[in-house]
Parts: C-alpha cells; sequence; structure tokens
C-alpha cells in the first residue's frame, strides 16, 4: 500500500493521474474516502457571428399573414 502525503495547500497527487483530469471524492467513513474519476462531455462549440447572421437573416421575424387576416383570426364575430 502506497502512502502519500497532503502538502500545505491541502493537494494531493495521485499516481497515474495527469494535469486537468477530475475526481468525484466521496467520504465512505471510518477516515477511508472514494475517488471516481469524472469525464467529461465535449460541448458544443459556440456558433460564429457568420453562422448567427444566417440563421436571422433565413428564420421569419415578421408574421407571414396580414394585420386584417390576423384580426379575423383573433376576434369574436
Amino acid at each position: 500500500m502506497k502512502v502519500l502525503t497532503i502538502d500545505s495547500k491541502r493537494r494531493l497527487i495521485l499516481p497515474g493521474a495527469k494535469p486537468g483530469d477530475c475526481y468525484a471524492v466521496h467520504q465512505t467513513g471510518g477516515g477511508r474516502y472514494e475517488l471516481a474519476k469524472v469525464i467529461t462531455v465535449p460541448r458544443n462549440p459556440k456558433p460564429k457571428p457568420s453562422e448567427i447572421d444566417a440563421l436571422l437573416a433565413s428564420a421569419a421575424l415578421t408574421s407571414r399573414m396580414s394585420s386584417e387576416q390576423l384580426r379575423n383570426l383573433t376576434r369574436e364575430p
């Protein structure tokens, strides 16, 4: 069994761990801790300004019916 020591900044160096690795820590009781490696899911990239402009150009930002048609649909006779 290998013994590891916490440094003054409360860090522990795990053998085989790489910079940027994430671990979930669970205290099981009796002074024992359980570590589980957390695997992150890659996020979708941010849309580029040109892609946003294209979406806005293709979107219907105005009504496709006239105000008279809308009035006829929404008013009671």
